[in-house]
């Protein structure tokens, strides 16, 4: 058995190398249309999701709350404007090769994700109240707690509407409803 000290998740990886997945994918598309508004949101997504399936951060930077919602400002200063962005020497320069969980997350994400437009992500993340409780008009560089992001994804975002690691399995309480010796072993799990 596995015991969930065991698990091992990487975290803390460079922002641009995640910025980087997402622009990518996105020019696969017949019609790509990532501009650095929805990768902002892509970004704040992946992180919050991340925290709460994890417990820690996808990558190594604050999320902050600006005017348009979530910002990753070390991306943000890289990519700006309102164009589409496409692949070009910014974009790949920064090519990390991604660890095989995460790059598997981050297609998660993707895949949920990708054809929603910016402006539909920007309303969903002000929607939310990790950037709601944390957005000060006017200011910037305010950051939006991780704990608040995990908290909210965990506890407000139904399972069915959040992606998970590939580490994480998702159990239902009914799942050991009526199974006593199921559920002893999976409080000793929980509990070794």
């Amino acid at each position: 058995m596995i015991a969930a000290e065991d698990i091992q998740f990487t975290h803390d990886i460079d922002p641009m190398s995640v910025a980087a997945f997402f622009v990518r994918a996105d020019q696969e598309r017949v019609e790509p249309d990532i501009t650095p508004l929805k990768l902002q949101k892509l970004l704040y997504l992946a992180q919050a999701n991340y925290l709460a399936s994890t417990g820690q951060r996808l990558f190594a930077s604050h999320v902050e709350a600006f005017d348009n919602g979530p910002v990753v400002d070390v991306v943000r200063r890289r990519f700006q404007g309102r164009q589409i962005i496409a692949l070009d020497s910014r974009s790949e320069e920064i090519s990390a090769e991604l660890p095989a969980d995460v790059h598997d997350f981050l297609t998660r994400v993707w895949e949920k994700y990708q054809d929603d437009s910016a402006s539909q992500l920007w309303r969903l993340t002000h929607s939310q109240d990790p950037w709601k409780d944390a957005y000060v008009p006017g200011q910037f560089h305010t950051r939006i707690p991780d704990e608040a992001m995990r908290q909210y994804f965990t506890d407000r975002v139904p399972a069915a509407e959040r992606i998970f690691h590939a580490n994480v399995v998702v159990v239902t309480p009914d799942v050991f409803e009526d199974d006593a010796v199921a559920d002893e072993r999976l409080h000793a799990f929980l509990n070794s």
